[in-house]
């Protein structure tokens, strides 16, 4: 099983490597000059921001008005917290991939085990005959 992972991850990174030579390449760099349009990201993203800063404006005059600071808190909130979601994938992300290369260690290191111990058996049964 531990030999069949290796081969799959071997065969992942050798496709993710040939996946960046392909994008990286010079025909896909021309291709993405020809069909990218900056205007409408950079349009999303600044109507984005803009919302998000209007909400930040109008929570923190609320806060103000009102001296609450939970809603100066919120308001801060909402100005710094654009990519929440995404930062606790990724660290979730992370953490699932850390674990499974502990496991993947524990697993290693007790076939590695079992296979020595299994070795010296049957040394010791080859010498007993």
């Amino acid at each position: 099983e531990w030999e069949e992972r290796q081969k799959t991850r071997q065969l992942e990174m050798e496709a993710v490597s040939k996946a960046l030579a392909i994008l990286s390449g010079d025909d896909a760099h021309d291709l993405f000059t020809r069909t990218f349009n900056p205007a409408l990201v950079q349009r999303a993203s600044v109507e984005h921001s803009d919302r998000r800063s209007r909400a930040s404006q109008l929570l923190t005059a609320a806060a103000a008005k009102l001296h609450n600071p939970r809603l100066a808190t919120l308001a801060y909130q909402v100005k710094l917290d654009a990519f929440t979601r995404v930062k606790k994938a990724i660290d979730d992300m992370i953490a699932e991939l850390l674990k499974e290369k502990e496991d993947e260690i524990k697993h290693k290191d007790f076939c590695t085990d079992e296979f020595n111990t299994n070795q010296l058996q049957t040394e010791k049964k080859e010498r007993e005959k």
